[in-house]
C-alpha cells in the first residue's frame, strides 16, 4: 500500500508541474519543481530503508486504530497538526 501512496503523491506533483508548464510563469515553475523535489526526497528518505518504512506504516496503523474507537480523533488530528509556516502574506 505504501508504494501506491508514494506513487500517487508523485503523480499529483507531476500533474502540478504540467499545469505550471502550461502557465510558463517562473514562479509557478519554481513552486512546482520545489514540490516535486521535496516529495522525491521524502520518498528517498522514508522508502528504501525497511526500518524507516515501518515508522510510517505503524504511525498510520496507530492513527487508524484510535480513529476506529473514537470518532473525534481524525478531527483533532486535523485541527492539531501544523498547517505549514505561519508567515505573513505573500506577494500577490
Amino acid at each position: 500500500m505504501l508504494p501506491m501512496t508514494l506513487g500517487a503523491n508523485i503523480g499529483t506533483t507531476f500533474t502540478a508541474l504540467l499545469a505550471a508548464l502550461g502557465v510558463l510563469a517562473p514562479e509557478t515553475l519554481q513552486i512546482a519543481l520545489c514540490h516535486m523535489i521535496f516529495n522525491i526526497m521524502g520518498i528517498l528518505v522514508w522508502f528504501p530503508v525497511p526500518f524507516m518504512r515501518r515508522v510510517v506504516v505503524n504511525a498510520a496503523c496507530m492513527l487508524g486504530f484510535y480513529a476506529s474507537y473514537w470518532r473525534l480523533v481524525p478531527l483533532l488530528y486535523i485541527l492539531v497538526m501544523p498547517r505549514g509556516p505561519k508567515t505573513g502574506g505573500g506577494q500577490r
